[in-house]
């Protein structure tokens, strides 16, 4: 195992109820509260990646969220279930605008070393060098566009001084961020707290802005001003203005669904296809989550896959994960 890292999966469902359904399965906007299969697939494999390599997992989320996951049976996945997103209701945080900000505040009651890993990214082989210590996430996006606007574009009302932070890197995604040093982890959740209350008045940036800025701007900024190492786990760069990857692929390293949502939902019937490949490469690396995923009662559609799968993986080993062969 490499360094010990303890890490927590965020599930705020704030977002949810205020009505916003964008990221999740158009089945069920209507519906009760729910993840999608190709989430709850990537979730299992989240967990059981990072307890293998680095250390173990916690679920920190809100009431309706750890209703869930015990109703589904994924709290059994879990060192321990923390609903202290509950607070976050009694904020002025705007979860329509903020809808990752149950990350923020979640970094705001842990100490360093930990991560936060979000439930559509998994782990293909430990993160190299966390000895060395600093901050870092999973990869850098280009800034000075419609996502990451210049800084003094930046909606702002109340105030924030900006200054006390250097802002000259690119955007840092976090779908994996690891703070290795404990006062860049508390002045970066208490400078994102801080941009996000009470800043949801009108503006002229796109909605998606705000949020990019709270995370993906802040989390860099401060650790450059204090002097912190901010490394992406690899040089792949995402160019925001065109939707384009440029630098080295990062198949060997993580999995991230987020850019196949999109797609998902625009083709949903793509998703038994993607099924299969998620379960792959779940269940030829760690075997042993087919049964519970077999128990969990979001996944009764795919449950004869699940089978078909563990058999097939048995008979000849996985047949269609390309990032695999040399």
């Amino acid at each position: 195992m490499s360094l010990t890292v303890p890490a927590v999966h965020v599930n705020w469902t704030g977002p949810y109820r205020a009505g916003l359904r964008r990221h999740r399965d158009r089945a069920l906007e209507n519906g009760p509260y729910g993840l999608p299969v190709e989430e709850i697939l990537t979730c299992v494999h989240s967990v059981h990646a990072w307890r293998s390599f680095h250390g173990g997992v916690e679920l920190v989320t809100d009431e309706l969220g750890a209703s869930y996951a015990a109703a589904q049976g994924l709290d059994a996945l879990y060192d321990r279930v923390d609903t202290r997103l509950d607070e976050l209701d009694a904020l002025d945080v705007d979860p329509l605008l903020y809808f990752a900000a149950g990350k923020s505040h979640a970094a705001l009651s842990r100490t360093a070393p930990f991560a936060v890993v979000d439930t559509d990214l998994y782990l293909r082989r430990p993160i190299d060098h966390l000895e060395r210590g600093g901050f870092v996430f999973a990869h850098w996006e280009s800034v000075g566009n419609s996502v990451y606007p210049p800084i003094e574009e930046i909606p702002n009302p109340a105030g924030l001084d900006l200054s006390r932070w250097t802002f000259d890197t690119p955007a840092a995604n976090m779908a994996v961020s690891v703070f290795l040093d404990d006062r860049h982890r508390a002045e970066y959740a208490e400078a994102a707290m801080a941009f996000m209350t009470g800043n949801a008045g009108p503006s002229s940036t796109a909605p998606i802005v705000r949020q990019t800025f709270a995370e993906q701007r802040i989390a860099p900024a401060v650790a450059r001003s204090l002097g912190v190492d901010p490394r992406p786990v690899t040089e792949r760069f995402w160019i925001v203005e065109t939707e384009e990857w440029d630098g080295p692929s990062y198949a060997d390293r993580f999995h991230h669904t987020w850019n196949q949502k999109r797609q998902l939902r625009q083709f949903p019937e793509l998703r038994p296809a993607y099924w299969r490949y998620l379960l792959e490469d779940l269940l030829w690396t760690h075997p042993s989550a087919a049964d519970l995923l077999l128990s969990v009662p979001a996944l009764e559609e795919c449950a004869d896959l699940i089978r078909a799968v563990r058999r097939d993986l048995a008979a000849h080993g996985p047949s269609i994960l390309g990032w695999r062969r040399p």
